[in-house]
């Protein structure tokens, strides 16, 4: 029996992608910050993926620490208010994806509650990109947040799903995670004894064939259960 589900946050409850392209900072689909640093895109995205694990583990206290590092490190003399008008253009853009969240993912949160079954979160995130989560409607659903840079342990990593179940005091066999499977999360979650599905509903990709079963509508999680 199906006690709880567990759910990634992007592209899984909300999205990051519009027309095919990701609205994000440090992505090839979307304008660099790198130029302002006076560094290459290709430069600055090198810097960015070298500091995913100390922005996702909470290493970083905000987005304008990871520039302001990544500075420090290339030997850049940059004004720290351009480093502050970067970093408040990003959250605004993280708030953004909270103010748009698609009705059918409501729903589906709405049915698990009328259910009785219990709603976690388990997300790898860095602190500027949950903002807006902690006055979005998903809040109003979620039982546990259980986000990376706050709990110093991300994805695919068992003790993050452990610590996940411990907080809604559920077993992993009674437990299903849903995710797009980005960070490997979906093989994190089945080490951990969690049964995982691929959340394919924002994907705007072909998704490879694989051992996880495709969820291609938010309300079809219900027949999980």
């Amino acid at each position: 029996m199906v006690k709880a589900v567990f759910f990634d946050l992007f592209e899984t409850l909300i999205t990051e992608r519009e027309n095919g392209r990701t609205i994000e900072f440090g992505t090839p689909d979307s304008v660099s910050p790198g130029p302002s640093l006076g560094i290459s895109e290709e430069l600055f995205e090198r810097e960015w993926v070298a500091r995913r694990p100390g922005r996702m583990n909470g290493y970083f206290e905000d987005y304008f620490m990871v520039l302001k590092d990544i500075c420090d490190t290339l030997n850049i003399d940059v004004d720290d208010e351009i480093l502050h008008s970067l970093n408040k253009k990003r959250v605004s853009t993280k708030l953004l994806l909270y103010r748009q969240i698609e009705p059918n993912v409501l729903k589906l949160l709405e049915e698990l509650k009328r259910r009785d079954i219990q709603i976690g979160l388990i997300s790898n995130c860095s602190p500027e990109e949950v903002h807006g989560l902690f006055n979005s409607a998903l809040v109003n659903y979620i039982d546990e947040l259980v986000l990376s840079c706050q709990v110093k342990c991300s994805k695919p990593h068992k003790e993050i799903y452990t610590l996940a179940c411990d907080r809604l005091k559920v077993e992993p066999s009674e437990s299903i995670f849903i995710g797009d499977g980005g960070a490997n999360e979906l093989v994190g979650a089945t080490n951990a004894g969690i049964k995982a599905y691929r959340a394919t509903w924002f994907i705007n990709r072909g998704t490879k064939a694989d051992e996880f079963q495709q969820i291609a509508e938010p309300l079809h999680v219900v027949d999980l259960i």
